[in-house]
């Protein structure tokens, strides 16, 4: 719901903070008072086009500022459009600027108008000559129509759904291996000899980082060779005296005096464990010189192999993990190739099967919206005759779709015939503010524990209406507002007296330059506004009198 609105440098309006409250609220005033100017500011909101011309004369930028309460389920959508985390408060910012550049804000967030008319239309209805509601839009007048039937009519589409999902997904199966026989082959004969290739290779995961530790090892075995033998003959294999005969001298002499200190024992210690790691380590580079000899042919094995597996690489993977997947991703296919057939035709089975299911949910989902399209038309015609349009003609026309679609098989759009004799029209068609105001007022009447959006405004609905259709405007419009912000332009005093907020927008001139002023009435100045839109020439007793009659007040 809207709970407050601020104005700053649009047409006259030099700034203006408005609160509202849950209920009806009327806007009245004198004609060209600036009425309008506030439901425009309220619809640029909703994303309605805004221009530079809107700019209040000689500022450079206008702006529309807009709080709104919602529900959880409200704010998560909200929160998806953003992609941010759901509040339950929305605070919309729009200004526009003299070089015609729009700037909107979401909560803080930078949006497009697009992001802002998804957003506005689950935040704001507003019903007038100009309307764009979602009211309007033949694509969701299906949607209000399940609304309207509730459990019976979503029963029989999630059933629908739970089918056409099945077929979907047949179809895509099938889709996905009906290729003609020739490319079949051509996949075919390609995946045969992609595997036969990593068949014969028989790589192992690690062989490749183990032949290139081999290759270099065979590479330098004369250095490694040459250089382990003089290591040993350094530690322990000279014909002069080596460190090891050094060191074991050491040993010798700390031997003879051990016992008497316990740092002498540690080092001695230390130097004969020391002795012992280098006596293993100088027979192990031994064994390594023994056993090191170049082979040429081993050589020359490695480095076929390594260049084989350069080229499996170029061709399946950058890795052996990657080419040993993209073994087993061939073998899978070439698997599902060789069955595709049979699976084809299993597929093709149960498809025509579901669909024939899928028809007959069809039907059923036709029969019944089409049950509840003659009590929800005949339910709006009643609230039409209250309305003082007892000669419209309001119906749900059905057009059969040559396909299924995730909502069944039919298309429907509201018609409407406001005079008899004439054809029935699309409500986008209506050319008459007030008779498209009062349409929608009896849709939002009938389907009003279906709508979702809190706040509706009512532009013109009272045009070429007085009396009796006039307080039955305003009776409706008041129930509609029971949970819910309803705003209302009215210049009659039959609507303004219902309501439970009355707002007065009166225009003035100040140093020169026109400025609109908005203020919520009083009781007392109630009484002199409804009192003035009785049509008097001026406001007397008599006129106060009808005002507090029409207020029930005593």
């Amino acid at each position: 719901m809207l709970k407050q609105l601020y104005i700053k440098n649009v047409a006259v309006i030099e700034e203006l903070n408005i609160d509202f409250f849950k209920g009806l609220s009327v806007l009245t005033g004198e004609t060209g008072a600036g009425k309008s100017i506030i439901i425009d500011a309220i619809g640029l909101l909703k994303g309605d086009r805004g221009s530079k011309t809107i700019i209040r004369s000689g500022e450079e930028k206008a702006r529309v500022d807009g709080v709104f309460d919602v529900d959880t389920q409200t704010a998560q959508k909200i929160a998806d459009i953003l992609g941010c985390d759901a509040e339950e408060e929305i605070f919309i910012s729009r200004q526009i600027s003299e070089d015609g550049k729009n700037t909107v804000r979401i909560n803080g967030i930078p949006a497009n108008i697009n992001m802002l008319k998804e957003v506005g239309e689950m935040l704001i209805n507003i019903h007038g000559q100009h309307d764009n509601t979602a009211l309007l839009s033949p694509k969701n007048h299906i949607t209000f129509l399940d609304s309207f039937g509730k459990e019976e009519i979503y029963k029989a589409l999630t059933e629908y759904k739970e089918y056409f999902v099945k077929c979907k997904d047949l179809s895509e199966k099938i889709s996905a291996i009906d290729t003609d026989d020739q490319e079949k082959l051509r996949r075919k004969d390609m995946l045969l000899f992609q595997i036969a290739e990593l068949d014969e290779a028989s790589l192992e995961i690690g062989e490749d980082e183990a032949l290139l530790a081999r290759k270099a090892i065979l590479d330098n075995s004369q250095k490694i060779c040459e250089n382990t033998q003089r290591a040993y003959d350094a530690i322990y294999g000279g014909e002069n005296k080596t460190s090891y005969d050094t060191l074991s001298e050491a040993i010798s002499l700390l031997e003879k005096i051990s016992g008497y200190d316990e740092a002498i024992d540690e080092v001695y210690d230390a130097l004969s464990d020391a002795a012992a790691v280098i006596s293993d380590k100088a027979r192990d580079l031994r064994t390594i010189n023994e056993n090191l000899s170049y082979n040429g042919e081993e050589a020359d094995q490695i480095e076929e192999r390594l260049d084989l597996i350069a080229t499996l690489k170029r061709k399946y993977g950058k890795t052996i993990e990657e080419i040993l997947q993209f073994h087993q991703n061939a073998l899978k296919e070439l698997n599902e190739i060789e069955t595709s057939d049979e699976k084809l035709s299993l597929y093709k089975e149960e498809l025509n099967k579901n669909k024939k299911i899928l028809s007959q949910k069809a039907d059923g989902l036709r029969d019944l919206r089409k049950k509840y399209a003659k009590t929800l038309c005949e339910k709006i015609m009643a609230e039409l005759c209250d309305l003082n349009m007892e000669k419209v003609k309001f119906s749900a026309k059905f057009c059969e779709t040559e396909s299924f679609k995730p909502n069944g098989c039919d298309e429907m759009e509201f018609t409407v015939c406001t005079n008899v004799g004439e054809e029935e029209k699309p409500l986008s068609k209506i050319a008459s503010g007030g008779e498209l105001s009062r349409i929608m007022l009896a849709i939002k009447t009938v389907l009003k524990n279906s709508d979702p959006i809190e706040t509706s405004v009512f532009d013109e609905i009272d045009t070429g209406v007085s009396g009796a259709a006039a307080q039955k405007i305003g009776e409706k419009l008041k129930e509609m507002a029971k949970d819910n912000l309803v705003l209302c332009i009215t210049h009659l005093p039959q609507i303004a007296a219902l309501a439970h907020n009355h707002y007065l927008i009166e225009k003035t001139v100040e140093d020169g330059r026109t400025r609109t002023n908005i203020k919520l009435l009083t009781l007392n100045e109630r009484v002199d506004e409804i009192a003035r839109t009785l049509g008097a020439a001026e406001i007397t007793d008599i006129t106060r009198e009808n005002a507090r009659q029409l207020l029930n007040i005593k």
